[in-house]
């Protein structure tokens, strides 16, 4: 598996929509995990997230801590550690955004995490979310400061473009509909795809009509400095 953190800079608006490519053996140690709760019915009973959350959906699960912090091998390391590089990442690019590159403009604290990164990192939450034929999440935000939002699993009718545009998309929201104003982002998920972006930042996702499931995964995280 590579060591590098492949990124791509989304940038439709003023907060930035950052996005991941997870690594194939997250993606599997994730689904592998992800079909033993939906296949048992007592820990899907035990670890249903539905009651936090807004989406009207077949299946929402909490992640254990234990999934976060064990690893795939010696050489590849913890999902939590493969999470903690992508945030400073994400944390960095949007300081050096916001002060055009120039460190000397930056305080003291946004200096030290440009320079050093981020101290710590705390999950404050974490889901998967099973999807079928018409499955929908309504406009909404997380909590935290930086959420995530990716894929692990997707119908193969929307793979293979056989759903009406939107379908299944996830959509990012930001001010206003105004005149030669964008105030909105939607992105066809692929497997594999993880985005970062702002707690507060707005988004939906259209439901589809095709067979199969639309697994996402999803996090709340803060951090020290």
């Amino acid at each position: 598996m590579s060591k590098t953190i492949q990124t791509k800079i989304h940038a439709p608006f003023s907060p930035l929509l950052m996005e991941f490519t997870i690594p194939k053996p997250y993606i599997d140690k994730l689904n592998a995990y992800g079909d033993k709760i939906s296949s048992d019915d007592n820990k899907s009973k035990k670890l249903d997230f539905s009651n936090r959350l807004v989406g009207n959906v077949k299946q929402e699960h909490i992640i254990e801590d234990h999934i976060w912090q064990e690893k795939i091998s010696d050489d590849i390391p913890s999902f939590f550690q493969w999470v903690g590089g992508c945030v400073n990442i994400y944390i960095q690019t949007v300081l050096k955004r916001n002060r055009h590159g120039e460190v000397n403009k930056a305080n003291e604290t946004e200096k030290q995490i440009m320079e050093k990164g981020i101290k710590s990192l705390n999950v404050l939450s974490s889901w998967f979310v099973n999807s079928v034929a018409g499955d929908f999440n309504p406009i909404h935000q997380h909590e935290g400061r930086i959420s995530a939002a990716g894929w692990l699993m997707m119908p193969e009718s929307i793979q293979q473009d056989k759903e009406r545009e939107y379908a299944g998309w996830i959509e990012f929201m930001y001010g206003e509909n105004l005149n030669l104003l964008n105030n909105k982002h939607a992105v066809k998920p692929e497997v594999g795809q993880i985005f970062m972006f702002p707690s507060w930042l707005q988004h939906t996702v259209y439901p589809f009509r095709g067979d199969g499931v639309r697994r996402s995964i999803s996090f709340n995280v803060d951090f020290t400095v």
